[in-house]
């Protein structure tokens, strides 16, 4: 096939890249780009998630039971998802579906597959489902818009032909084009879009979290908008994972798009609907931090009041004068007082003389 090369002519960007990063010496063994890359994107993702998971009040040791769980799953899971539906590829060789190295990972396959083991990890250790994963799902599509780039390493998974400025080719393309594309001309970088769009997500999926008030909102947010991008690319992508007009990426993401619209407008709703019933709703995981600071603040303000009596208290005790100044002032009140009883006795009397 000759030397590998993706290529970008409009941009004058030409790359020598092939899709095996190194071969191990004294072994048949390849070691590709795409692997690299993936598992770059599950570091990266992870070590975010460890960084912030205490701000959650998450354990770190949670997070990677979580990682060592859900990761086999969603391989699994995802290349199962794949095979299912491109069965004719693998049904006379079936070895060839280990393969993962040379792509062919679902990512609606991985997704069930982390979810699932997620959930049941959850209930095992009796953990907040929703609320772990509202925190985790922030970090996937980071990690997707990185994992992307294993496919243009693979030269796959590319658009319709373009005559766009960032249009790309590359030999692979070239000599074995995906059905309906002219190899001579150039297609979409579909990976690029998905990349870029991928990269918006997860910053907004920061912010919403940290306006995070509903449990269930951040990952249903998550959902409908990886689901509405991965519909939209399916319009200029050309791989063979569809049967005719139909696109099974697209139709999953149609319905996963229109599921979790339904459910974030339940979530948001369900408190007010629980206060309207005079249900019980459940605390938040910040309830318990916040008790504990207004007690500090009241046992606080009560220990200030106490200090102030004391100090008043002992000033007092310490100077002799000022209580023989208060006792001679309450000596005089009484003086008074009594005065003005014997003033208003006499009063009577006269009034009375003057009526006999």
């Amino acid at each position: 096939m000759g030397v590998d090369f993706i290529e970008f002519p409009k941009l004058g960007i030409k790359l020598n890249l092939s899709p095996v990063a190194f071969s191990i010496p004294g072994t048949n063994i390849e070691v590709r780009w795409y692997g690299i890359i993936i598992s770059a994107a599950i570091l990266v993702a992870l070590t975010l998630a460890l960084k912030q998971s205490k701000k959650f009040d998450i354990k770190e040791d949670d997070v990677i039971d979580l990682f060592l769980v859900a990761l086999p799953a969603a391989i699994i899971f995802g290349r199962l998802f794949f095979v299912a539906f491109t069965w004719k590829d693998y049904k006379y060789d079936l070895l060839n579906i280990f393969k993962i190295w040379e792509g062919g990972i679902s990512i609606f396959g991985v997704l069930i597959g982390a979810f699932l083991s997620a959930y049941i990890f959850c209930r095992m250790k009796k953990l907040d489902f929703l609320y772990f994963l509202d925190f985790g799902c922030v970090y996937l599509p980071l990690a997707q818009a990185i994992g992307r780039w294993g496919n243009f390493t693979n030269q796959e998974l590319y658009g319709t032909n373009t005559d766009l400025p960032w249009g790309m080719t590359g030999n692979r393309i070239q000599a074995f084009p995906d059905p309906g594309v002219d190899g001579t001309k150039l297609v979409h970088p579909t990976f690029l879009y998905e990349s870029i769009l991928n990269i918006i997500v997860f910053v907004v999926l920061l912010r919403l979290r940290k306006k995070h008030k509903v449990k269930g909102s951040v990952l249903a947010s998550y959902l409908m908008m990886y689901s509405f991008v991965r519909f939209m690319m399916e319009f200029i992508r050309v791989d063979q994972f569809g049967t005719g007009s139909i696109r099974y990426n697209q139709v999953v993401a149609a319905l996963i798009f229109i599921a979790a619209a339904v459910w974030l407008v339940w979530v948001v709703k369900r408190p007010v609907k629980l206060a309207d019933t005079d249900e019980e709703i459940a605390p938040s995981a910040y309830a318990s931090i916040l008790e504990e600071i207004r007690s500090e603040e009241q046992e606080n303000t009560q220990e200030q009041e106490n200090l102030t009596q004391e100090e008043d208290q002992s000033q007092e005790d310490s100077n002799p004068d000022q209580q023989e100044v208060k006792a001679d002032r309450d000596l005089m009140t009484e003086d008074d007082n009594l005065k003005n009883g014997q003033q208003g006795d006499n009063d009577t009397e006269t009034d009375q003389n003057h009526e006999n």
